[in-house]
């Protein structure tokens, strides 16, 4: 407590204790006894700390089946290297293509399209098929990058 008061003689001879001014108080001081209080107090909250019990799925040993989730791509187009264009895996020609782009978008709820093209494919094929996709009413395109087919002689 001498750290905070001066003290002083009074008229009588005793000892009176004297605030300082707010001012005058030394943050060290205070900060080392906050030190203190958070460095003892923290073994007491860790021994009664929270007890994590393993989950009842660890404990069976069973595998976690997960849920397979739908996915909502109705519109998957690929461009092969020839020039053919695929639609959901089947050939289709442009104008069956601008027929049936916008009734399989309807069905979907995103509204996303799946595009990838053979790496021989020009670039500006690939741009020109996504602004034909946005015009058709896509909300996303997303663009696979397919592994290249390796064709097997025998």
């Amino acid at each position: 407590m001498s750290i905070f008061f001066k003290k002083k003689r009074g008229e009588g001879g005793e000892m009176e204790a004297e605030l300082p001014a707010a001012g005058l108080i030394s943050l060290t001081d205070v900060n080392a006894s906050l030190v203190k209080i958070f460095v003892l107090t923290i073994p007491l909250a860790i021994e009664s700390g929270l007890f994590v019990s393993r989950s009842v799925a660890t404990r069976i040993r069973r595998p976690i089946v997960q849920k397979q989730v739908k996915k909502d791509v109705k519109v998957s187009i690929h461009i092969r290297a020839d020039g053919v264009i695929e639609l959901n895996k089947k050939p289709v020609t442009r104008e069956q293509l601008e027929d049936l782009v916008p009734k399989l978008l309807a069905r979907s709820i995103e509204k996303n399209a799946l595009l990838s093209a053979d790496p021989e494919v020009v670039y500006e094929d690939v741009v020109a098929m996504i602004d034909f996709l946005k015009q058709q009413g896509a909300g996303d395109v997303l663009i696979l990058k397919r592994k290249s087919r390796t064709k097997k002689g025998g």
